[in-house]
């Protein structure tokens, strides 16, 4: 017979401590007691979850592989309309930063950042190598770090650096 294969892309646990599994079925999620799936049938922007993400207002940002990513609000998905650019894009990696900024890689894109307002993009032209950017991280003195194809980079001012075997470290 034909089975289905759930692949496993990210796992996280949110303030309420809730394991929350994303996955090529949508997201699931485990309260200590039972496991429900959410996916396109509830509102969920595709079931191709790549990152699952709370931030500081308890909203989690599911990223996804074929229809950007959403928001829910823990009762209903809400729409954030200056995001609508990334419906049909790849989004593999989501950060809140310390100063409350949400950060987006896309797929062939490089990196946003979302203020609550508006959308700043770093590619190439701000100093990646590779548009082909999957993870990003804030470090423990707000630098923001990320790495992907062709490196690891670190944002000085508005332009990212490359960092090499020689750095920048510091």
């Amino acid at each position: 017979g034909i089975t289905s294969t759930k692949i496993l892309h990210s796992v996280y646990k949110d303030s309420k401590q809730n394991i929350w599994l994303g996955t090529n079925g949508g997201a699931y999620k485990y309260d200590g007691e039972s496991l429900t799936n959410i996916s396109e049938i509830d509102g969920l922007c595709s079931n191709f979850v790549n990152k699952i993400l709370e931030d500081r207002n308890g909203n989690l940002w599911f990223g996804t592989s074929r229809n950007g990513f959403c928001v829910y609000d823990g009762t209903k998905f809400i729409n954030i309309e200056v995001l609508n650019v990334f419906n049909d894009k790849e989004v593999w990696d989501i950060l809140e930063d310390s100063k409350g900024n949400i950060w987006l890689s896309v797929k062939h894109e490089g990196i946003y950042k979302y203020d609550g307002n508006s959308l700043t993009n770093y590619s190439k032209k701000d100093g990646l190598l590779s548009n082909g950017i999957m993870t990003i991280f804030e470090d423990s003195k707000g630098r923001i770090w990320c790495g992907g194809l062709l490196g690891l980079y670190r944002l000085d001012g508005n332009r990212f650096e490359n960092v090499t075997r020689e750095g920048p470290w510091e």
